[in-house]
């Protein structure tokens, strides 16, 4: 079964962990190898446990009290409406993929965007990750499927 909790310390090193492995097994095909390089320092063990605790709400889904994804959500830079969130770091263990745990996480995040008034979030995602968003109802920023400089996609929901 899995649960969906709050982060906590005790999970960054396997957190840290699934990110890297899933950005140099996965991400890597769309990002190339210095992108990932250079992306990939910023979760490292220490890095996570400096920065996710700041974050507005980052959880966490365990499974038998093993840690298997995580996703977060931040405010949006710029935003002076207090309404536009951004979606960060949604990972799951690679084992795990195509098991309904992104789901759960990506429901959970959306369940608490809502109830802290979110009218709009924003994830940067992947080649590989779009279609799994778009199951959500997210679609590409002003309907164009473009790539920023780290060859990501911009997609956004509104609520």
């Amino acid at each position: 079964m899995i649960e969906i909790v709050e982060y906590k310390d005790e999970y960054a090193k396997e957190l840290s962990n699934i990110i890297i492995k899933n950005m140099y097994e996965i991400n890597i095909k769309d990002h190339g190898k210095k992108v990932i390089d250079r992306i990939s320092q910023h979760f490292t063990e220490f890095e996570i446990k400096k920065n996710f605790p700041s974050r507005t709400k980052c959880l966490v889904a365990l499974e038998n009290n093993k840690v298997v994804g995580t996703a977060s959500i931040d405010k949006y830079r710029g935003d002076e409406t207090g309404t536009k969130f951004i979606l960060l770091t949604v990972f799951v263990k690679i084992e795990e993929h195509n098991k309904g745990i992104g789901k759960k996480l990506i429901e959970a995040i959306e369940d608490f965007a809502r109830n802290i008034g979110c009218k709009e979030l924003v994830i940067p995602a992947s080649v590989y990750a779009c279609e799994f968003y778009r199951k959500f109802g997210f679609d590409y920023l002003d309907g164009k499927k473009i790539q920023n400089e780290d060859k990501e996609y911009i997609l956004v929901k509104k609520y």
